[in-house]
This record gives C-alpha cells, sequence and structure tokens, in this order.
C-alpha cells in the first residue's frame, strides 16, 4: 500500500559502501533548473531511533492520502491510525523495512515497512488475521485490515510459486513535501535488493530477536506487495514487478460505500505484484 503522490525532478544516484546493518544508499537530488544537488537521500534499514519521525511520515502522508485508508475512512479515525502505527512497529522489528533520510537535516522523509511472511496453517491465522482480531481496537483498522487479508486470499503466492517465504512490502509513503523525487522506487528497489541479499545469506534481520540470539533466519525467495494507486502501480512497473492479480476498489465496503465512493475514480483499482529474486 502506498500513497498518492506525484511531481517531476531528476535524480543522481550514488552508491555508497554497505554497512553491515545499515545498507546505505545515496540519492542527490539535483534542482531541475541549475542542476545543482540541492539534498541528499540516504536509504537505510530501519532503526529505533527514527521511529517518532518514521510515524510522523505515516500520519502525514499514508494515513491521509493512500486509497484503502481513504476507503476504510482511517484518514478520519485517530485511533485507527494508532492501530496501525502500531502494526508498523511491530512489523519494523522484525528487522527488514527501509527508511529514506534527508542527510541535511536528519530528517526521515520515506519509508517503507516490509515483513517476511510464511505459510501460516488455517487454524492459526495468518499474520494479518492475528492483528486484526488481537491489536485493532477500530471498525477503520480492521477494515484495512481486512482488505489486505482478503487481497492477500485471493492468489496463494506461497502454493503458485512454491516459495516458503516472501518478503511483503506493507507500507510504503513519502513525506509530500519529497515528493516525486523518486524516494518510493528507491525504497522499493532496495527492498528486493535487501531480499536477494536475505535469500543468499549476506545480510539478516536486524530485529530484537537476532540480538538475542534466537532469530532463525528466513530466506524469502519472492518480494510482493500491493499497489493501491496509478502512481505506486507504475513504481512497481519501473522495479519489474510483474501483475498477479487486479481487483477494483468497488469491490470493497465501508459502511455503506465502497473504496471508490469515498477515494474517487482516479485510482480504481489494486494490483497484487510480485518479483522473483
Amino acid at each position: 500500500l502506498s500513497p498518492v503522490h506525484a511531481r517531476n525532478a531528476v535524480i543522481d544516484y550514488r552508491i555508497a559502501p554497505n554497512l553491515p546493518t545499515t545498507f546505505i544508499i545515496i540519492n542527490t537530488l539535483q534542482d531541475m533548473a541549475t542542476g545543482k544537488s540541492t539534498r541528499a537521500i540516504e536509504i537505510l534499514r530501519y532503526d529505533a531511533r527514527y521511529r517518532d519521525q518514521s510515524m510522523e511520515v505515516l500520519r502525514k502522508s499514508f494515513f491521509q492520502q493512500e486509497i484503502v485508508c481513504i476507503g476504510s475512512e482511517v484518514n478520519l479515525t485517530p485511533q485507527a491510525q494508532k492501530d496501525l502505527e502500531q502494526l508498523c512497529l511491530d512489523v519494523a522489528d522484525g528487522g527488514v523495512s527501509l527508511i529514506a533520510r534527508d542527510t541535511d537535516t536528519d530528517t526521515i522523509v520515506g519509508v517503507s515497512f516490509n515483513v517476511l511472511q510464511t505459510p501460516s496453517s488455517p487454524e492459526d491465522g495468518n499474520y494479518f488475521e492475528q492483528f486484526r482480531d488481537t491489536k485493532c481496537t477500530t471498525d477503520s483498522s480492521r477494515a484495512l485490515m481486512q482488505y489486505m487479508i482478503t487481497m492477500d486470499a485471493k492468489v496463494n503466492l506461497f502454493e503458485r510459486f512454491r516459495v516458503d517465504c516472501l518478503l511483503e512490502i506493507m507500507f510504503l509513503a513519502t513525506l509530500p513535501t519529497y515528493a516525486g523525487h523518486g524516494i518510493a522506487t528507491r525504497l522499493v528497489e532496495e527492498s528486493v535488493q535487501l531480499a536477494k541479499q536475505l535469500k543468499c545469506g549476506k545480510v539478516a534481520p536486524t530485529g530484537g530477536d537476532e540480538r538475542s540470539g534466537t532469530v532463525v533466519a528466513k530466506q524469502p525467495q519472492l518480494v510482493s506487495a500491493l499497489f493501491t494507486s496509478r502512481i505506486s502501480q507504475r513504481v512497481g512497473e519501473k522495479v519489474g514487478f510483474t501483475v498477479i492479480n487486479q481487483v477494483p476498489h468497488a469491490e470493497f465496503v465501508y459502511r455503506g460505500q465502497t473504496f471508490s465512493d469515498r477515494a474517487g475514480p482516479e485510482h480504481p483499482f489494486s494490483t497484487l505484484v510480485v518479483k522473483h529474486i
């Protein structure tokens, strides 16, 4: 899921050396008129010291502008937003989420909350079902979780592609003031690269379990995402994702109105996409 943004910009990309748990990519933003560098953005693995700033990206961007957040009235329900912040913090503990940082101001300007998924037994339910049932306190947050559950249930990616672990790009967002600089695209690209490094054992998740020495390394064989707007869908195309399923937003109803009724016709459907690694 990702919010709706669109602006024009030119970016000169430079790759900095990888650090064991930092995974840094430097993007130099350029002024289109002068060609001079204006900002340096680094993509790095989520660190708890940036917790508040990462949540602020969700509050200012994702919760207000993402199509399913609008359709399920998360944008109008502060407690639902708090529920979903907790989801992201729980997911971030898994150690595979990424953030974008403006190095000039030490400001987090983009986030990609990613989660490693494995098949679940029918009696246990998957991670999203468990969160919906045990941690959601509002109808709005439950409706958003139900959307993700329904979309995932339409295609069993584990069975279809014969994999036992995948990395899902769950929530993707950029601060509105930094929109159009390709930050979301870089977050997606580097999420794919992180999945590849996890697969071949070059890096490991950086969550709390790893620090305690009890982590069981999961090796994803696939990257998946639900893209809910034409803008995020174009990001997926750029990065080489394949569309597996397309579902109209009119299919999802919350409090008597479809998601399309609330969000409008500009972004009429969601796509389930995958990329092999």
